[in-house]
């Protein structure tokens, strides 16, 4: 039963992880938005801004398959203990 606790918790997990992707890309784009808004970088400057934003939103993304891939391998690991 601690198994099956451990799994629908990690599953709530992964969910939570995948359904706060839109919401961090959100975030990106706004931030992008008010530095484009407020004139607040160069135009080379903005360049890099952008490319940091938008690799620091996939970092959740990264980690959201990271996720289910542990998910999944715990699973497995249930799956065949309970076959023995």
């Amino acid at each position: 039963y601690v198994a099956v606790a451990g799994l629908a918790l990690m599953a709530v997990a992964t969910a939570f992880s995948f359904i706060t992707l839109p919401v961090e890309y959100d975030a990106s784009n706004r931030a992008l938005a008010w530095l484009k808004n407020k004139n607040m970088l160069g135009q080379e400057e903005y360049a890099g801004a952008e490319d940091s934003l938008k690799w620091a939103a996939r970092t959740y993304l990264v980690a959201a398959l990271g996720s289910i891939a542990t998910l999944l391998y715990y699973i497995m690991r249930y799956m065949g203990a309970t076959r023995d």
